[in-house]
């Protein structure tokens, strides 16, 4: 059994070179392809890279018949050719080997070619929504699927977002190819958020790499309807950490009640604090949610202004809490509410997030490794 010089350096030149029973010589093109992924990697603004090694099925059917006859000082081509490759192109570009580098070389032995792909860049930020309006992801039309149309005013959209203010600016200055916002939540559409919620903004496909953010969040801002704060890279598990966390909000309401509210109606909205109510799935969201009986505790309710039939709250509730129907009630979808209570209506008119118990995610970044 022969092998050529790369394949029996991995078997610890246990065998006599020659026509490679293992890979029938494909693995020593290893050097041109190192000098065409070197030339790749130049041409990015990056700092590091990661590597992938993309070989024949049958490479490693043949491998274990080199290990039926001798094993001993023997390892895997794949590993091998890995810590070859990532040695050689780090002593060619001066760029850092990294298991989630800046860009990934893919290897393709099959093909005898080499590909570049650019890694995702993940940011971490805080986003106030500072006008109603806005929702906080794109929203396609669905007549005419973003191309425009006499439904959605040729516009493609049902709703500009915070997702593109945000994302614009962002795709602009890296030149990528594209983003997408995670966010812990969403508040309303005609809400608004001054409490700045949590996000991860994920750039696709990006050229640079290079951020200054300070610059894009005043860019951002410029637009006086979203502003940021907080901005920093993140690696791509915080995605995960930021979508599946739930935290306690505070919120002011105005609300208006069917008639005026007496001093004892006052007394009744406070006695629901420190309850837990029943909310079925409201009706303006049940097309898209699961039709369920969520319980979520009032930690906090307070009045800030009354006049006559119109009065401020302020409520604490649990994460996930629909503080428009804990008002109105939803015709009976929510128990108790503070319709109920009063025995009148009662209408949410203006709902913004002023507190979000967010504090974790802070200590989390400062125990996360630099990306």
């Amino acid at each position: 059994m022969r092998l050529c010089e790369i394949c029996n350096a991995a078997n610890g030149n246990s065998f006599e070179v020659g026509p490679c029973h293992i890979c029938n010589d494909k693995a020593m093109q290893t050097d041109r392809m190192v000098d065409a992924a070197a030339g790749l990697l130049s041409a990015e603004s990056i700092a590091s890279f990661s590597l992938s090694t993309v070989m024949p099925k049958d490479w490693l059917t043949r491998e274990e018949d080199v290990w039926d006859v001798k094993m001993k000082k023997s390892q895997s081509i794949k590993n091998f050719l890995n810590r070859m490759i990532s040695t050689s192109l780090e002593k060619k570009t001066k760029l850092g080997y990294e298991n989630d580098g800046d860009c990934r070389i893919i290897f393709d032995y099959e093909k005898g070619a080499v590909q570049l792909e650019r890694n995702d860049l993940f940011v971490f930020g805080r986003y106030k929504k500072l006008v109603p309006g806005l929702s906080q992801s794109r929203w396609i039309c669905s007549k005419c699927e973003g191309k425009g149309c006499d439904r959605c005013g040729g516009k493609g959209k049902n709703y500009e977002s915070v997702e593109e203010r945000i994302g614009e600016p962002f795709k602009r200055s890296l030149d990528a190819q594209g983003y997408v916002l995670h966010a812990s939540g969403r508040e309303d559409v005609d809400a608004t958020n001054t409490a700045g919620r949590p996000f991860v903004l994920e750039i696709k496909n990006p050229k640079k790499r290079a951020l200054d953010l300070d610059a894009l969040a005043l860019e951002i801002a410029g637009s006086c309807e979203v502003a940021v704060e907080d901005l920093g890279i993140v690696g791509r598990n915080f995605v995960e950490i930021v979508t599946e966390s739930h935290f306690d909000k505070t919120y002011e309401a105005e609300v208006e009640f069917g008639r005026p509210v007496s001093e004892g109606d006052i007394e009744l909205m406070k006695s629901l604090q420190g309850r837990t109510i029943a909310q079925q799935t409201p009706k303006r969201v049940a097309h898209r949610r699961a039709n369920l009986v969520r319980h979520r505790k009032i930690s906090g309710i307070e009045v800030a202004n009354a006049m006559g039939s119109r009065i401020t709250l302020r409520i604490k509730a649990e994460a996930g809490t629909y503080i428009k129907e804990l008002i109105s009630g939803d015709e009976g979808r929510t128990v108790p509410s503070i319709a109920e209570l009063l025995g009148t209506r009662a209408e949410c008119r203006k709902l913004a997030v002023t507190e979000i118990d967010d504090g974790f995610l802070d200590f989390f970044r400062r125990r996360e490794p630099r990306p």
